[in-house]
């Protein structure tokens, strides 16, 4: 059961380091999105 436990501990860290790449990423995006929408 501790591989298992391990197993899911580590996905889990995986998906949120991606995430937040994919966040950090996106930020010029979004604000230059938000300035076409404000014009």
């Amino acid at each position: 059961m501790d591989v298992v436990g391990w197993t899911a501990t580590a996905v889990v860290v995986l998906v949120l380091l991606a995430a937040a790449a994919v966040g950090v990423r996106s930020i010029p995006d979004i604000r230059r999105y938000l300035k076409m929408r404000q014009m």
